[in-house]
């Protein structure tokens, strides 16, 4: 009996990988493939270069360190993004807000006590 990796070679029809709209199309299945990665490919190169534009545009966007609500350390970097966004994250344990202004900020960050946030977990905010 030979091994179940070597089934589909032997009966490529029955591979569901080999299928493209509903038809048997091993070669479109393998085109089909190879643009998937390009496309992961680039997405990722994409993601990439929008992630360092948000850490270069929160470097040029900050504003003081506060102490942080949670974990008591003067740890808080707040952040002025524009005139209507304002981001605070806490550099030691994390716990973050935004919000309008910077007292609705801090007050997001407060309510968010316990909730286990932490911004490195999602460093980028269209993740969040």
């Amino acid at each position: 009996m030979s091994e179940w990796s070597d089934y589909f070679e032997d009966f490529p029809e029955e591979n569901p990988a080999n299928y493209v709209g509903g038809k048997f199309d091993p070669e479109g299945a393998k085109r089909a493939r190879e643009i998937e990665g390009n496309q992961s490919e680039a997405n990722s190169e994409v993601n990439e270069m929008l992630a360092n534009a948000w850490k270069a545009t929160k470097d040029r966007s900050f504003v003081q360190v506060d102490e942080c609500p949670q974990c008591g350390l003067v740890e808080l970097n707040v952040y002025k993004i524009k005139d209507s966004l304002y981001l605070c994250e806490c550099q030691d344990c994390g716990i973050y807000g935004q919000g309008c202004s910077h007292s609705e900020a801090l007050k997001i960050t407060e309510n968010a006590l316990g909730e286990g946030l932490d911004w490195r977990d999602k460093p980028v905010p269209w993740s969040r």
